[in-house]
This record gives C-alpha cells, structure tokens and sequence, in this order.
C-alpha cells in the first residue's frame, strides 16, 4: 500500500524533529496520526486564527467579556477538543497523546497563543477525568464534548484550582499543608456544598463543565483536598468577572464564585482527599509539558515574525544582511531547539506512562462493552461505588510506577520553566532589535511577548517549578503518590 505523500508542515517537523523520523521507521502509523493531528492545526491557523487573532487581541482590550464562538466552533471542524479525549471514546488521545498534543499546542500557539490556550484549557479541564476516579464520566461528559464537536457547538472546560488567598500553595504538598484557603466544601447528605471563590481561571467565564480542588476542611487542606466536577447550571454558581489581561485575550482568564453549589456524590473524582496526588501532581506531571510547547510556539512565532521584518528593505538595505541580526536569528533557532527537546523529552515519558493505559486491552475490552451498557444505571453505580473505584486505583497501579510519574513531574517542571522563559528571552531580544520601528511585524512580535508572559505564571510560577525540579532530582523531598485502593 502506497503511503500518501506528506504535506509541507509535515516534512519540516520531521526535518526540525528527527526523533519523529526515526519513530516512523518503527511506527509509521503511529507518527502518521500525530503528523495529520499538526496538519490539522496548521491549516486552522492559516485559515481561522492568523486572520483573527490581532483583531481579536485588540477587541478584548476594549471589551474584556468579548469570547469569539465562531472561532471555537471552526476549532470543531478540525477535532481539536479530542486531543484528549481517549480513542476507546472515538477522541485522538491515543498512545502518542502527550507527544501528538505538545506539537500540536506548539503549533497552534506559533500562530496565537490565547486562541491556543481557549482550546488548551478545555484539555486541562478534561484532564482529571483520565485519571482513576474520573472514568465514570467517560460515557458521559467526554461523550458530550465529543458529540458537540460533531455538530460544531463546542462544549468547554476549565480547571479551577487557584484562589485569591493561595495560588502557588495549591500546587505543592509543603505548601498546600499550610495554605490560606477562601473555599471549602462540605459534606451533606448525597453530596458536598461548595462555598468560595477561585480566579484567573482559563476559559472559565465559557466552560460548561469545571474540575475543581478544594478542601473538605480548611484547616487540614492537604489531607482532604478533593477534586470536584461541577456543572455551570447548578444552582449558586456564577462567573463574577474576567480579568483585563496583557496577553492571551481570546482566552478568558475568570473568577467563578461557589454559593452553596450542591455537588453530588458522584461527582466526586475517585475518593475524598486524594485530590494533591491525582487532581494536581498527576495533571501536572502531564500538562506541565505543553505550557512548554506553548512557550516554543510562542518564540517560533517571534521568529517568524522577526525574519519577515528583517527580510524587508528599509533605506536600501536589510537588516538581515548584517551579521548581528543574523547571529540574533541563529539564537533564536538554538533557542526553539532547545526548547522543543526539552518538550519531546517530557512528552515521550509521559506517552510511556500514559499511553499503555490508554491501549491497554482490559481498557479496550471495557470500552468494547456497547456503549448502553457502560451507560446502564448498574454500571455506573458500580464505577461510582467504592469497589469501581478501588477497581480503577488498583489498574493504575498496575500500569503506572509512583516513580515514573514522580520522574514525568520532574521533566515537566523543567520544560515548563526553561521554554516559556527562552519564550520570554527571544521576544524581548526581537523586540530590542526591531527598535520603534512601527510596522505589522512589530505588532505581532509585541503581541507574542504579552502573550508569553503569562506562561512564566500559569501551572505554577516558574519559581515554583525550579523548587519541584530540585525537589525531586536534587533534594528528594517530593514524591507523587498514586491513589491507593480503599
């Protein structure tokens, strides 16, 4: 069977990234989907988000509430909220997730990182539902998202963890022992009320569905932080304001507010208090990673900017033909390099811990199960009963080692902190050579340093992330410790 010949994004990612050639000797299917999945998103770039994103940067300015839905159901066309979504589902969410999701974040953000980020904050807002205690929403909230993308009406998600009073604290067990928490939840008959606040949520003024950490006691919140899902229709929830941002405008950053929402028992993600090791150090073990790709995607799009202003001939002359901006443009590309490796390293790990468990064949015999059956009240009393998800903790451990995801934690940090702060270097030594000249090419290169400050902030500070690093490789004080059957 002849192979199709590939595309031009295509044959220049397996040029800048020849691991990816390398995998496709051994995997010529496998690195065929991940190379269809950045096709996909190089083509919605071109025709979706290029020709929108400084309007759209420039329209939130004025109105910060602005969201452009148009674009986010033209995302649908392309299946870029199945990134995560397992392929049991009929999602993307494969053996190569994390290495498939990376170039394709780091692509989509070459064009615009907040039209990026709106689709990349539904990732992280799914995301605690691939871990143990969230397969009993597979055939429900996953299935949803994947119908709306069917019919171009999007269903979102967003990842609440961050509150005015702790931020950084939330995301490490040192620090979460001793943090100041607005929000609690606590225990009812069938279920939990939530009270309190969080903010500079992505995508959360948008999200039909929201993961959301809290304590069920303030004052021991490391033992009893729980992860919760909530639906944006329940009762006493609401969306109090979105900020005024620097950069990534089409991306919502939100304050959600908590007033006695009821939560059901069954919208508990695994068991009561386990919320630090699979609702933060196990999201973060993954998504670290990709806020690194969003960092390279940031500083490609810096550079391509950057070379077309120094292409152009101004007083008779180019920049380009002097030899600084040329030096300047070879740093540029080691930095992106650099960048990328650290992001293939993480991503390449984590496809080693999470993609068996996607592919495993007990997960495929269970998904094998017509689709009415998995959606059968008794099925799901029973993931949701204590014995399901005893079931579920006892099959992660089976596959996954508390040390490799101790170890995929580590290199995540590192490609977060490094990426987006060369993301940050590349822009602002662009924009010191390009000097006030006021052209097109200025204004995208302006918008790029906005838009790659902010990951130097979200899943964790970079100071945050340097401390995980050496925590872990140096000082071993930090360890993920897998939920354990109850």
């Amino acid at each position: 069977m002849r192979e199709e010949p590939l595309g031009e994004v295509s044959l220049r990612l397996l040029r800048e990234v020849p691991v990816l050639e390398s995998m496709r000797k051994h995997d010529p299917g496998g690195v065929a989907e991940i190379l269809r999945i950045v096709e996909n998103c190089a083509e919605f770039n071109r025709l979706h988000a290029e020709p929108k994103a400084l309007e759209i940067d420039e329209r939130v300015e004025m109105e910060p509430d602005y969201f452009d839905w148009d674009l986010a159901r033209s995302a649908c066309r392309y299946r870029l909220f199945s990134l995560v979504i397992p392929t049991v589902l009929g999602g993307l969410a494969g053996k190569y997730m994390l290495t498939a999701g990376a170039l394709a974040f780091e692509e989509l953000c070459s064009a615009c990182a907040g039209i990026g980020n709106m689709i990349a904050a539904t990732s992280l807002g799914a995301s605690p539902m691939l871990t143990p205690g969230g397969m009993p929403h597979w055939d429900t909230v996953l299935h949803e998202m994947l119908e709306g993308e069917k019919k171009g009406e999007p269903v979102l998600m967003a990842y609440a963890i961050t509150e005015p009073s702790a931020g950084t604290d939330v995301e490490e067990p040192h620090f979460l022992a001793h943090a100041r928490l607005g929000m609690e939840a606590r225990k009812v008959k069938g279920g939990y009320l939530l009270n309190g606040r969080k903010c500079f949520i992505s995508g959360g003024k948008e999200a039909r569905y929201l993961t959301v950490c809290a304590a069920t006691d303030r004052n021991r919140p490391l033992e009893t932080w729980t992860v919760f899902l909530v639906h944006r229709d329940m009762e006493g929830f609401s969306v109090p304001r979105v900020e005024r941002k620097m950069g990534q405008r089409a991306c919502h950053a939100a304050e959600v507010l908590f007033e006695n929402v009821f939560v059901p028992d069954t919208n508990v993600m695994g068991y009561e208090g386990d919320g630090m090791s699979t609702g933060i150090l196990m999201i973060m073990a993954a998504s670290r990673g990709p806020v690194g790709a969003v960092g390279t995607g940031i500083a490609r799009g810096v550079c391509r900017h950057f070379l077309a202003w120094a292409r152009t001939r101004r007083n008779g002359s180019r920049p380009i033909d002097e030899p600084r901006i040329q030096m300047a443009v070879a740093d540029m590309a080691a930095s992106i390099q650099e960048s990328r490796g650290l992001v293939l390293n993480h991503s390449l790990a984590g496809d080693a811990v999470f993609g068996k468990l996607l592919v495993n064949p007990l997960m495929k015999a269970i998904f094998a199960l017509p689709r009415e059956v998995r959606i059968s009240r008794p099925y799901q009393s029973f993931l949701h009963s204590r014995h399901g998800k005893a079931m579920s903790a006892r099959l992660l451990r089976m596959l996954v080692s508390e040390d490799d995801m101790t170890r995929l934690l580590a290199l995540a940090s590192l490609a977060k902190f490094a990426c987006t702060d060369n993301a940050v270097a590349v822009a602002s030594r662009a924009l010191e050579l390009m000097g006030t000249d006021g052209g097109e090419e200025r204004r995208w290169v302006e918008k790029c340093y906005r838009d790659a400050k902010v990951t130097q902030i979200y899943e964790g500070t970079n100071q945050l992330n340097r401390l995980t690093y050496y925590e872990i490789e140096v000082g071993g004080g930090l360890r993920v410790e897998l939920p354990s059957p109850r």
